[in-house]
């Protein structure tokens, strides 16, 4: 049996290899140099997340590890890896902090999790089948995250549960498994009790500020464009307010795809809609030139359309 462990950072990849003894000699490729590995090709094909773990050459985790401050946005600066894995039917687990205190700034204080991202990832669950595990990172008293040997207790042993599945078990079994393991129920668990301590926490049951469900009608009563007309026929359309004045990925196409989760990929009814106000046509077109350009690719993998400042195409024009 062989272990590889492809990481985006090194720092990365020895910490991962720590957390049991079966990884200790495993082989270690950055993910700049893992293009070949065809196998790998479909977890990799968003974005690049932390690690991915390959047994006898296949895919059996993704993992994503962060220390950041887990409020508004900043949670889908990875969603995008974590949909690529679980497309892919690749177990996939994301380590951070659910609360952590942010330093500066007229926010400081403690932050909490943005709460959409564990409906988003139950919702892709759902769609894909796939096992996605949130741990949360401790925190100390002070809500500054731990950074003691400890603090991995709960990925080892998440990492342990994983590797105790045989070799030969079908990607569908592997999933299964996790999906039933101790380990994942009782961090669902913990993950509710954290959630029953936000505060307003019904407030993220609805759509945020940014993004609103509309119909037709309402859609072109508000901006004098008919989706039917440009190709776009769903009843409801969820329209996301991208307000990046230049085309970037970060982390707008991670939240998108958030929202497709959240809001469309259980309804065959609606699409989403991202309303770019500060961009036009023509940008997107200079930076569509190059297709393989990361937010190209995933606002139009997320959308069935973009309202541009001077016009509504559909994805299939874009």
């Amino acid at each position: 049996m062989v272990y590889t462990v492809l990481f985006d950072e090194p720092h990365e990849a020895a910490w991962f290899k720590n957390l049991h003894p079966a990884l200790k000699n495993a082989d270690e490729i950055a993910i700049s140099d893992a293009k070949g590995i065809a196998a790998a090709a479909g977890v990799l094909s968003y974005d690049r997340p932390d690690i991915v773990l390959l047994r006898d050459g296949r895919p059996i985790l993704v993992v994503e590890e962060t220390v950041e401050v887990p409020s508004g946005h900043n949670v889908g600066q990875r969603f995008a890896r974590l949909a690529a894995a679980a497309e892919h039917r690749v177990p996939c687990l994301y380590f951070g902090p659910y609360k952590a205190r942010k330093h500066g700034g007229q926010t400081q204080g403690p932050r909490y999790m943005n709460l959409r991202l564990f409906g988003a990832l139950d919702a892709m669950t759902r769609v894909t089948k796939t096992a996605l595990t949130t741990i949360n990172w401790p925190v100390d008293a002070a809500c500054e995250v731990r950074r003691d040997r400890q603090k991995d207790d709960d990925v080892k042993e998440y990492v342990g549960t994983l590797l105790d599945i045989p070799a030969d078990a079908s990607i569908a079994h592997l999933n299964r498994q996790m999906l039933e393991s101790k380990i994942h129920i009782r961090m669902l668990k913990e993950r509710g009790e954290f959630a029953a301590t936000v505060k307003r926490a019904k407030e993220y049951d609805l759509p945020p500020r940014s993004v609103e469900i509309v119909t037709q009608k309402t859609f072109f009563a508000g901006y004098g464009v008919n989706p039917a007309a440009a190709g776009i026929a769903s009843a409801e359309l969820i329209v996301y307010n991208v307000g990046m004045k230049k085309i970037r990925s970060d982390p707008y196409t991670g939240m998108a795809i958030l929202y497709h989760y959240l809001y469309i990929a259980e309804h065959s009814d609606r699409a989403l809609i991202l309303w770019f106000p500060n961009i036009t046509h023509r940008m997107w077109v200079t930076a569509a030139a190059n297709q393989r350009r990361k937010a190209i690719r995933l606002f139009k993998h997320a959308a069935e359309g973009i309202m541009f400042k001077d016009g509504l195409i559909a994805r299939d024009a874009l």
